[in-house]
């Protein structure tokens, strides 16, 4: 498969990103909790960004992160598909590694249907 960029020299289903953990599947109930309707997926370096932590605050920070997000949406044109939520309206980790935006991206899942995907800059 050749594309104007050159041969294809590596290709990964959504399936195996899941499998092998770059991929987290946030339930369905905890984007609707933050006003967001689609199936919302976010990488593994995005939850360690700006989610995990050992104090027992995960759910408050991913609500918070989605609520940054569903606001990003809200605030863009109807067509965008790629959303740009700055650190400032994020939680961030005890020790930040510099990150300063989150990427949210509406993408076709394996049937077809939407898909946000929420990503660090870097991920893209």
């Amino acid at each position: 498969m050749d594309d104007e960029y050159g041969p294809v020299v590596a290709s990964f289903t959504r399936a195996e990103f899941f499998e092998d953990g770059t991929f987290i599947q946030i339930p369905p109930e905890t984007g609707s909790a933050a006003g967001i309707q689609m199936p919302l997926i976010i990488t593994a370096d995005a939850r360690k960004e700006f989610v995990a932590g050992d104090d027992g605050g995960e759910d408050g920070r991913l609500h918070t992160v989605l609520s940054a997000v569903a606001r990003a949406i809200e605030q863009s044109p109807a067509d965008e598909v790629c959303y740009v939520v700055p650190a400032e309206e994020l939680p961030s980790r005890q020790t930040p590694t510099g990150e300063d935006r989150l990427i949210a991206i509406t993408e076709p899942g394996d049937t077809g249907e939407p898909i946000l995907t929420l990503m660090l800059p870097h991920e893209m």
